[in-house]
């Protein structure tokens, strides 16, 4: 009988661990952590729009013409007659200042020039009585005239005194209190003309030279829920400088003073005979997610990737219930339509069918 040392004596139960236990760990077997889980999305294939005789852009109601008035002399402000909001006719009075001074200064000048005529009467009677010398009329003349000429000044800054109305139309803002001092050239007043108006709207740069001056024009204005009719009346031959785009003005008749400067508008703007809108691509408005920084982006599915690419586009003008993207998509590209919120530049996704 053959026997073993006692460390070796262990019961047949234990074996089965012991040899598990000196089995080496296989940390191959084990593979990569796993990666973030895709985000699920949905996906549409972006089209383009019908060619149609008529191009829509949105645009904004501004006023026919607008003034920043101010006092051309300085002095205290002693009364203001109108506030914001208020209608006004051409040459009302809006806002005064304290005259004192100016009528002092204006009393003295119409004194220095009654003093002057009456000098150049006397020297006149002598010349010809052959008293005085030419050279002293000459005198006595330029004496009158610069008299004449500090009378009139005098009297127009006692006019000046006065602010009024060059033109009929509401007051914007109001910038000036009693009892305040005025300075030459600063805004008192800003007064707005809306017996007509101006729908002002942007057009890209590959479109304006479609558009042209007096072509007639609808106008949709959603507050009012009406439409008018206006004339192109202006456009901007200067391109912005960013988004190298053209504005230009339809003019639209105001009689009963309903369309305000701000109010959004729609324009319909035919295109010249034989022309067609080119084909736009365009989307929903809610699938354009607008970053911190102010961009407009939209995520495209690259599928043979599985992931999400980051398109930043530039927005043209509504029409109807989608919003025309001018530069960032082209037709066909799978466009995320939902779980676009989650995503990032690069991340993994699973389409959903």
């Amino acid at each position: 009988m053959q026997y073993f040392p006692a460390c070796y004596r262990l019961p047949l139960a234990l074996l089965p661990l012991v040899v598990a236990c000196s089995k080496p760990t296989d940390e191959k077997a084990a593979g990569p952590p796993a990666g973030p889980a895709p985000v699920a999305v949905q996906v549409q294939a972006v089209g383009t729009s019908a060619s149609t005789p008529t191009q829509t852009y949105s645009g904004t109601i501004e006023a026919e013409n607008t003034a920043s008035l101010a006092f051309n002399i300085a002095g205290s402000v002693r009364r203001v007659l109108v506030r914001e909001g208020d209608q006004v006719r051409q040459g009302q009075l809006l806002a005064e200042l304290n005259p004192e001074e100016y009528a002092g200064v204006l009393a003295g000048a119409d004194a220095s020039l009654l003093e002057a005529r009456d000098q150049v009467r006397r020297s006149q009677q002598l010349f010809k009585s052959e008293s005085l010398t030419e050279r002293e009329l000459v005198q006595a003349t330029a004496g009158l005239q610069r008299a004449e000429a500090n009378s009139r000044v005098a009297r127009k800054h006692v006019t000046d005194t006065y602010l009024r109305a060059p033109f009929a139309g509401f007051i914007a803002a109001k910038m000036v209190e009693p009892g305040v001092s005025a300075l030459p050239g600063a805004p008192a007043f800003t007064l707005i003309k809306t017996a007509q108006v101006f729908a002002r709207a942007v057009v890209p740069e590959a479109e304006i030279g479609r558009m042209r001056r007096g072509t007639t024009v609808q106008v949709q204005v959603p507050a009012l829920n009406r439409e008018v009719t206006g004339t192109v009346q202006v456009i901007n031959p200067v391109a912005d400088p960013t988004s190298r785009s053209f504005y230009l003005k339809v003019l639209l008749p105001n009689p009963g003073l309903h369309l305000l400067p701000g109010m959004l508008a729609s324009l319909r703007i035919p295109l010249p005979a034989g022309q067609k809108a080119a084909p736009t691509v365009a989307v929903a408005p809610q699938l354009v997610v607008q970053e911190a920084d102010g961009a407009s982006v939209v995520y495209v599915a690259d599928a043979a990737r599985k992931t999400a690419q980051r398109r930043r586009v530039v927005l043209g003008p509504v029409q109807g219930n989608q919003v025309v993207v001018s530069q960032g998509l082209a037709a066909n590209d799978q466009v995320i339509v939902a779980g676009q919120q989650r995503l990032h530049d690069g991340q993994a996704i699973r389409i959903l069918q």
